[in-house]
């Protein structure tokens, strides 16, 4: 059973700030909490190499107590945490776990766009690799409050969703981005770009763009019949709509600026380099400066019905 929500930990702000994210979450989804601290050598019986691995033990496991502390400050002291070490590389790690995860969590560094893009990072391989949809945080990055409880006039800041035209995952992003307005109680905001400005022909075979399909009240039309039946299954999330001549990745970063979470799809299955697949997805995840949460292109279809049943129970009751 997919009950679990796991997060990788390495002691780093990112990494606080993903754990009391990926906290909050897993309290809210009635499920537990898997810290998962990678890439520590196991201990050695001989020699300096010996000592080398008992000081990176204890500190993988003083890092794990103290995330242990940090996810029960974020999301009370009920909520079920399960720590693990491991010696496998942080990527692997996390993606095994992820099989039978509802999410991922990662930090990231946000340490500029392409150069991440170019020599890799831990979010980017799990975002590839993983069967679950996988939530980046940046950081610094506090858990906003229940809109409920902002104590001010001001709407609370949206979830933003980007649509892109692609089929086989329409239907999985929208189904975690409007469980996730309905967890946070605030409307969702979809972003379609219908058609691309004039780009190099050398890149046109790499970069992904929204469909060419005419005029924009067409590409409105278009999103509004595969937004209908999701706001009839979530009648209490305010839906609004933006239809651009834009890349997608600008026409999301955008509107995502008063936002405080961003869903994108994936197609990338890691067959091809990251750089060159999923490019608006990951553009977003680049640059964003608000948790993102990748859809990849298979989703577990019992990972939404799982989130869809907890959102309508709670709502319900």
């Amino acid at each position: 059973m997919n009950n679990y929500v796991v997060v990788g930990v390495d002691g780093s702000a990112s990494s606080r700030s993903a754990v009391r994210w990926a906290a909050s979450y897993a309290a809210s989804q009635a499920t537990s909490l898997v810290l998962v601290h990678a890439g520590v050598s196991p201990e050695l019986s001989t020699g300096d190499d010996a000592g080398r691995g008992r000081a990176s033990s204890a500190r993988a496991r003083s890092t794990l107590a103290t995330s242990r502390v940090i996810a029960h400050a974020a999301a009370g002291a009920s909520l079920p945490v399960e720590t693990v070490l491991t010696p496998a590389p942080p990527d692997e790690a996390l993606t095994d776990w992820g099989k039978n995860a509802c999410m991922i969590v990662v930090g990231s560094r946000r340490r500029g766009g392409f150069a991440r893009a170019v020599l890799g990072s831990v979010s980017n391989v799990v975002a590839t690799h993983a069967l679950c949809p996988v939530a980046v945080v940046p950081a610094p990055h506090p858990v906003r409050p229940p809109s409920s409880d902002t104590g001010t006039d001001a709407p609370p800041a949206p979830v933003v969703v980007g649509i892109d035209f692609s089929s086989d995952t329409d239907d999985s992003v929208l189904a975690v981005a409007f469980a996730q307005a309905a967890r946070l109680g605030v409307g969702l905001h979809a972003v379609h770009a219908y058609t691309p400005p004039d780009s190099s022909p050398a890149l046109s075979g790499y970069i992904q763009f929204g469909p060419q399909r005419g005029p924009s009240a067409s590409a409105q039309r278009w999103l509004d019949s595969i937004l209908a039946p999701w706001s009839h299954k979530y009648p209490a999330v305010e839906i609004t709509t933006a239809v651009v001549d834009d890349y997608p990745s600008h026409a999301i970063l955008a509107d995502a600026t008063h936002a405080q979470l961003i869903v994108v799809g994936s197609r990338s299955r890691g067959a091809i380099s990251p750089l060159f697949t999923g490019s608006a997805s990951r553009a977003v995840l680049h640059h964003a400066a608000i948790p993102t949460i990748i859809v990849p292109s298979i989703t577990r279809p019992t990972d939404i019905a799982t989130e869809q049943q907890s959102t309508d129970q709670r709502s319900s009751g």
